[in-house]
C-alpha cells in the first residue's frame, strides 16, 4: 500500500476535518489542525470519547474490527451489527460477497457473543435493503452483498 493513500478524518458534531496524502504529511498536518480546534472539540480533550476514523483514500479501513465497532458506537442490536459486519467484510476484507459463516467469524473477531439465528438477522436486514442476495453461492451457502443503502447506514452510525 502506498503512503499516498493515507487519510485521517475527525468529526465531532458539525465540526469535521479530513486530511489526505502521504503518511508523514497527513500526520504532521493533522497535528497542526488539532491546534486550531476549539478546546471543547479537541481530539485530545478529556470530554471527547470519539477516536478519529482512519481510512485509506480508496475507502478501505485501517485498524481492527474491535476498533471499528467502538468508533461506530458499539451497536447492541444484532441487525445493526450484521450491517456493520457486512460493511467491514466489503471494505476491509475485500469480499465481493459473504455468507452467514463470514458474519459468524466477525462475531468471533470482535469478541462478541454470536447471535443464535444469523439467517433470520440476514433476512431482516435484507428486507430493510441493507444487503441483497447474490445468485452465486459462497462455499456452497447462500451469499449476500452490502447495498449502497447498507453502506450509507453504516457511514451514518456514530458514537
Amino acid at each position: 500500500m502506498s503512503d499516498a493513500n493515507y487519510r485521517i478524518r475527525y468529526k465531532k458534531g458539525d465540526f469535521e476535518v479530513e486530511v489526505q496524502g502521504d503518511k508523514a504529511w497527513v500526520e504532521v498536518k493533522f497535528e497542526e489542525l488539532k491546534k486550531d480546534v476549539p478546546p471543547k472539540m479537541s481530539p485530545n480533550s478529556a470530554s471527547n470519547s470519539q477516536t478519529p476514523t482512519l481510512t485509506t483514500s480508496d475507502g478501505t479501513l485501517t485498524g481492527s474490527i474491535v476498533e471499528f465497532i467502538k468508533i461506530k458506537g458499539n451497536p447492541a442490536r444484532d441487525t445493526d451489527r450484521a450491517v456493520l459486519f457486512a460493511y467491514w467484510l466489503f471494505k476491509k476484507e475485500n469480499m465481493s460477497s459473504f455468507n452467514a459463516a463470514d458474519i459468524n467469524n466477525c462475531y468471533d473477531q470482535a469478541r462478541i457473543p454470536k447471535s443464535t439465528n444469523i439467517s433470520s438477522i440476514m433476512n431482516q436486514i435484507q428486507s430493510q435493503g441493507f444487503v441483497a442476495t447474490v445468485k452465486e453461492k459462497k462455499d456452497g451457502k447462500k451469499a449476500w452483498v452490502i447495498t449502497t443503502t447498507g453502506e450509507a447506514f453504516v457511514e451514518q452510525m456514530k458514537a
